[in-house]
């Protein structure tokens, strides 16, 4: 089925709706397909259970694997080398940008999926674009963005033109081409473009193990804890405080939630990027879940700060196309 009456399907994610109607908008043209790339997060490999020994003496390092929360990318291919995009997220911002030739000033936004598309065209993927971009989970949420908006505008691009006649690069190409073209996480990567449901990655992308409790139980989950930073006086709409957040509160909050929510039940909490941030995974057991998020909250309002946004995350497949 073609993407073009993907607005207008009942049936289909509301956002894929939604960005769908938004590119025929832009472009006054349909999009050729849609593509679903999903956030990747890093997993500490101190915080689950080791799989079967493996030969060698290498030092365990973090696995990584793919979130069930998606960046979206609608697309359809030009001729004429030309780099035409906008995103949801700014609706006020669009840009016109060459692919070959000295390179243009891009937005901020557009800047990571530029270079991308640019390294494409060099290596003959790829004469020029139309884009629409979504990437709904707000970066304050704690996973990382840039590498998912690059693994999908990377696959849009390289298929649309493959559906007329081209030769696209497969996806250990893609990769090899990414890490190269724009500085960021390989292994980030690798889980967009080869993650499996349920499925842990290692770093080389060489292994997979499913997600298991460290005491064997079935079906443990993984939560998304995030502080929220409060601009002025706005207690009372989520129970926190009323002054600002400074980055000092924050991280003494965070250490004080992950505190009580280990002593509530979770087995383990980490960082979900390579560097701290406002956001910690936590491993929880089925059964503690309400325990965990109360006790987080709880530690949240101790510190007087407002309560934390709490996400499940679940364990999902790699980028695919939607349409």
């Amino acid at each position: 089925m073609n993407a073009g009456g993907l607005a207008y399907r009942t049936t289909a994610d509301p956002l894929l709706r939604l960005l769908s109607h938004g590119f025929a908008t832009a472009y006054h043209r349909p999009p050729d397909a849609v593509w679903r790339a999903p956030y990747a997060f890093r997993v500490a490999a101190a915080a689950v259970p080791p799989g079967p020994p493996h030969t060698g003496t290498a030092p365990r390092t973090d696995w990584f694997a793919a979130a069930g929360h998606y960046v979206d990318v609608a697309v359809a291919p030009r001729a004429d080398g030309v780099l035409r995009c906008g995103s949801l997220n700014h609706p006020a911002e669009t840009a016109e940008l060459p692919l070959t030739g000295p390179a243009a000033r891009a937005p901020g936004w557009a800047a990571r999926p530029y270079a991308v598309l640019r390294a494409l065209a060099a290596a003959g993927c790829g004469r020029g674009a139309d884009l629409q971009l979504n990437a709904p989970l707000p970066e304050a949420v704690g996973l990382p963005v840039a590498e998912p908006l690059e693994c999908a505008v990377a696959l849009a691009v390289a298929g649309a033109h493959a559906g007329r006649g081209g030769c696209p690069p497969n996806r250990a190409q893609l990769a090899r081409l990414l890490s190269a073209a724009v500085p960021g996480d390989d292994g980030l990567r690798r889980a967009v473009l080869f993650a499996r449901a349920g499925h842990l990655l290692s770093a080389d992308g060489s292994t997979q193990q499913p997600l298991r409790a460290p005491d064997g139980s079935p079906d443990p989950r993984l939560l998304l804890l995030t502080a929220r930073l409060t601009t002025g006086g706005d207690a009372g709409a989520d129970g926190g405080a009323a002054a600002g957040a400074t980055p000092s509160s924050v991280a003494t909050g965070l250490a004080t939630a992950v505190r009580e929510a280990l002593r509530a039940g979770a087995w383990s909490a980490w960082w979900p990027g390579a560097r701290p941030g406002r956001g910690v995974l936590l491993l929880v057991p089925r059964d503690r879940r309400a325990a965990v998020r109360t006790a987080a909250a709880d530690a949240f309002r101790g510190c007087g700060l407002p309560v934390p946004r709490i996400l499940r995350i679940a364990v999902a497949d790699a980028a695919r196309r939607e349409d």
